[in-house]
């Protein structure tokens, strides 16, 4: 069974070129069916045309409207998302695990969970989080210190969005529309349909503001029209692996702001209160949800869980219990395909950790039988204190540590990179646990079994997410007070 799709959005004084362009067809096959997502060839002057207009109409439109109602608009797309007989919804859980091989139902699950995120209250907080007085970026505010003050968002944000995890660009989309900005959105090619569908229902909500949006396929490197798009741009927003975000970077002019979120990685810290009779369990079930969730794609998700001995159960006990409960997310939420290349990695690991362990006894290797579908690895000690980074696709180690500050050793290997901890503790353990990981440059602390799930607000690569981008522009208290001095109607 092949399903098509004509998959980009530009504005629609554009649309008309872009449909007599010359179109290529993107394949994709996961369960036993075909999706062909139609996607045009960009030109370098197709892609000046875009951007023109959509500068156009950042400034002759999208600036003039409210923050409130940006954010009342973008609430009314969430809301039709949420419904699950809402037409686009319906298409995106049809094709989406064809195109990513992730279980359907998970897909469904995420999206429900993920999406709620982006309701208005959740938006409201997301830009209070960043500004004290949300209404700088509608109006000049006063300054404690004096004088007033306004921020304005770029004009055009041009974004290199990552495909690893679905509807994962909703977070770069969002804070475009929320600062007025105009959107080119580069698809990527393990994942090029979401932000299509999310533009359009903008669209449908609100058709100037739909104008101010276009996203599109293209080849990642494309020298003629990365060129033309970045010079038109106001700021890039780009993520990616090491490479990809070096070569963006490279390509954008020194005057354009370049916000880039490279790769990261992250763990689990549980302390031995969590391996407290029936708690153990719980927590188990909570790190194999963390593990398998996307099986590890996303920088959110944990390559080790640490694990302080000293409970009723063993760091060992706590590894074979890891290992059942991502046996049951396996059976309820299955992996997906794997290419040869990602096989065999596994394979290859699975085997050198297979043969440490008939040496050493502190080694074991504990794997699901019928395949590579999941992977637990248990240390007593670390190796050589490194960190034991992941293969992905559900390969996790367990490592036993003495005392909390042992993770000193296993980060130092790691620090500046860590994006998220998930953390079991008990509240006395809270105190000493916290500022142990800020200090190792930890940008997200979060509890077990939410890591994949970020809150609102939440500081990406530990910045601000909105506030990063907008430029403010003060007037000083000076200008307030000798303005009076040329007041025509002052006695």
């Amino acid at each position: 069974m092949t399903i098509t799709y004509t998959c980009y959005h530009v504005p629609s004084s554009c649309e008309q070129d872009v449909a007599s362009a010359s179109f290529q067809t993107l394949t994709f096959e996961n369960h036993g069916k075909k999706v062909e997502l139609s996607v045009p060839q960009i030109t370098p002057v197709l892609i000046e045309s875009v951007m023109a207009q959509l500068k156009q109409q950042q400034l002759n439109y999208v600036s003039t409207l409210r923050t409130n109602d940006l954010i009342d608009i973008f609430d009314q797309a969430i809301e039709r998302w949420l419904d699950p007989e809402f037409e686009l919804r319906k298409l995106a859980e049809e094709l989406l695990p064809i195109i990513t091989g992730y279980d359907r139902e998970m897909i469904r699950l995420f999206l429900s969970r993920y999406l709620r995120q982006f309701r208005k209250i959740k938006l409201q907080r997301m830009i209070d989080e960043d500004f004290p007085n949300p209404l700088v970026l509608d109006e000049f505010r006063p300054r404690k210190a004096g004088g007033v003050y306004r921020a304005y968002g770029p004009g055009v944000i041009t974004h290199i969005f990552s495909g690893n995890v679905p509807a994962l660009p909703l977070w770069s989309l969002a804070a475009g529309i929320l600062l007025k900005s105009a959107t080119l959105g580069k698809v990527s090619s393990s994942e090029p349909l979401f932000p299509v569908l999310f533009a359009k229902t903008i669209t449908d909500i609100d058709p100037r503001l739909g104008d101010s949006l276009a996203i599109l396929w293209w080849k990642g490197g494309n020298q003629s029209i990365e060129e033309v798009s970045f010079q038109s741009t106001d700021a890039v927003i780009a993520y990616g692996g090491k490479e990809t975000i070096e070569t963006v970077r490279q390509k954008v002019p020194t005057e354009t702001s370049f916000h880039a979120h490279g790769h990261k990685v992250s763990f689990g810290l549980l302390t031995k209160e969590c391996l407290q009779t029936t708690k153990a369990w719980q927590a188990a079930k909570l790190a194999a949800s963390d593990a398998s969730w996307f099986d590890q794609q996303g920088c959110l998700s944990p390559h080790v869980f640490f694990v302080e001995r000293g409970g009723a159960y063993s760091p060992k006990d706590f590894a074979q219990m890891l290992a059942n409960e991502m046996a049951n997310f396996q059976e309820s939420h299955p992996r997906a395909h794997l290419t040869e290349e990602e096989q065999q990695s596994i394979v290859k690991l699975r085997t050198s950790i297979e043969f440490e362990s008939f040496e050493d006894p502190t080694v074991s290797l504990l794997k699901s039988e019928s395949g590579t579908d999941w992977t637990v690895v248990y240390r007593e000690r670390g190796e050589e204190n490194l960190f034991p980074f992941s293969p992905l696709n559900r390969f996790v180690t367990v490592v036993q540590i003495d005392n909390i500050t042992d993770i000193k050793e296993y980060m130092s290997q790691i620090k500046g990179f860590v994006q998220t901890v998930g953390v079991g503790c008990a509240p006395h353990s809270f105190a000493s646990i916290v500022p142990l990981l800020g200090e190792f440059g930890v940008n997200r602390i979060c509890a077990l079994g939410s890591m994949p799930h970020p809150e609102p607000g939440w500081h990406h690569d530990g910045r601000f997410h909105l506030a990063d981008l907008v430029r403010f522009c003060d007037v000083e208290s000076t200008l307030e007070k000798q303005m009076d001095l040329f007041d025509v109607l002052r006695d």
